[in-house]
């Protein structure tokens, strides 16, 4: 009777000991992931506004270097990292234009942080009103930026800390679509005028300007207020723990155009005068603009198209327009702890082919490659592209990307110039000029990303 006893309590034991072990193992499978899920932040920005002349981007018909910096202006590289389950991105954005040298860039800021280059998202604001730093350098401005995105990185990384983050969603109609067709009935002789080339003013300025035959119908840069645009302020606000106010992602697709080709001055354009307004509201919130699909996408008013002059007030007009709705939204929402942190980064070089006139010049490249990173962080996601997408494409890679809140990077980790979709084709125009992709190219490169984004799935 004792050994039956023996062997019942000798059961019982094993039993309540499985079930402890079993219990013990699914509470620490439930307090773990939310461990490892924990998402942090950091943000820092450093000036890089130039002390002295420099040669300004963006327009081929300026002759010499800048002459000054707008009142109360400055240029900054701002740097976003976010860390969850182990993992680190950056979000590096400037305030200039056509970064030259993105893969050197983004490995010092590697090295410095030990963030995988992988894992660097280095863009531009594509602001007309500033240089275009060279990783190469080749002045003590280059070296003063590629110190400063550096030290914006670092500074970041430093600052990490748990966050309470939250996205939604405004509108602005400070841009429009840049490609404006001609009255059709319409021909008219004309001293050709366009901001990125001129008969009066610098490189190309003559005493004796010639009559151009406009010809009805054609497409030229200007205000095409019928013309598609994408006018979603996305913004991603993150807090600290404590719920203090920390850093704003805001995204938007428009050109830095509000200064033309004659402007001298750097400014930090309607994008900088945004940042600052919102910055302003909020004291000890950081501000990081993130261009977007602006291909043909220009502000409302550009100095040297449709009559209109290069006018500060009117940037910083445009700029606070748009920050006031960054404002109205941003007080709206309420940052809450990150349940969801799942991080994810994939990758790829999409290829596309090479427009016709360029075999030409190089017929032993074909095609153009674009190297792509897409991020996940939770409900969040985020697609690069290195140039200037139309944002009819912009709008296709947000529908596919499978995140409530889908974002497009564009300027982003390279420069390949302009990618039209395929209608614009048959209209030309300036962008389809400067091309070097086939029209057959948004169709492949939306199979391509549709094929990234199953990677998420």
């Amino acid at each position: 009777m004792l050994r039956v006893i023996d062997k019942l309590t000798e059961c019982i034991s094993k039993t309540l000991c499985r079930a402890f072990l079993l219990i013990s193992a699914i509470l620490l499978m439930s307090v773990s992931p939310a461990q490892a899920q924990e998402l942090r932040a950091g943000y820092a920005k450093v000036d890089i506004t130039p002390t002295g002349p420099v040669t300004m981007g963006g327009y081929d018909l300026r002759g010499a270097p800048s002459d000054g910096v707008y009142p109360g202006e400055h240029l900054y590289a701002r740097a976003l990292v976010f860390e969850a389950a182990g993992n680190r991105v950056a979000f590096v954005e400037a305030d200039v234009i056509e970064i030259q040298g993105h893969d050197e860039f983004r490995r010092r800021i590697s090295e410095a942080t030990g963030i995988p280059v992988a894992n660097i998202l280095l863009g531009d604001a594509h602001n007309h009103a500033a240089p275009s730093p060279e990783a190469d350098a080749k002045t003590d401005w280059d070296r003063a930026f590629s110190a400063a995105v550096v030290n914006a990185a670092k500074q970041a990384v430093a600052a990490l800390q748990p966050v309470r983050i939250v996205a939604s969603t405004g509108h602005s109609r400070i841009a429009m679509n840049r490609r404006q067709a001609r009255p059709a009935d319409s021909d008219s002789y004309i001293t050709f005028d366009e901001n990125n080339t001129s008969q009066s003013f610098g490189q190309h300025k003559t005493d004796s300007p010639v009559l151009i035959h406009e010809f009805g119908g054609v497409v030229r840069l200007g205000a095409n207020p019928l013309g598609p645009i994408d006018d979603a302020v996305q913004l991603v606000r993150i807090d600290t723990a404590a719920g203090k106010p920390l850093a704003l992602m805001i995204h938007y697709a428009c050109h830095g155009t509000s200064l033309g080709g004659r402007n001298g001055k750097i400014s930090g354009e309607w994008m900088g005068r945004m940042q600052q307004y919102v910055e302003k509201e909020f004291p000890g919130l950081g501000a990081i603009y993130l261009q977007g699909a602006a291909g043909d996408i220009n502000p409302r008013v550009v100095g040297g198209i449709d009559g209109y002059k290069d006018d500060i007030n009117t940037t910083w007009a445009l700029g606070e327009e748009i920050g006031r709705e960054v404002v109205r939204v941003y007080r709206q929402l309420a940052p809450v702890p990150a349940l969801n942190s799942r991080f994810q980064i994939e990758s790829a070089v999409i290829r596309c082919p090479r427009i016709y006139n360029d075999l030409y010049k190089d017929f032993t490249h074909t095609s153009v490659d674009m190297p792509t990173i897409a991020v996940r962080i939770g409900d969040l996601m985020w697609t690069t592209f290195p140039g200037e997408m139309f944002s009819n494409i912009g709008k296709q890679v947000k529908a596919a990307e499978p995140a409530t809140y889908g974002h497009v990077m564009g300027y982003t980790n390279g420069y390949v110039g302009y990618f039209p979709e395929q209608k614009a084709y048959s209209e030309g125009g300036y962008e389809i000029s400067q091309t070097h992709f086939d029209p057959q190219s948004e169709r492949i490169y939306l199979q391509a990303i549709a094929a990234l984004m199953q990677r998420f799935r």
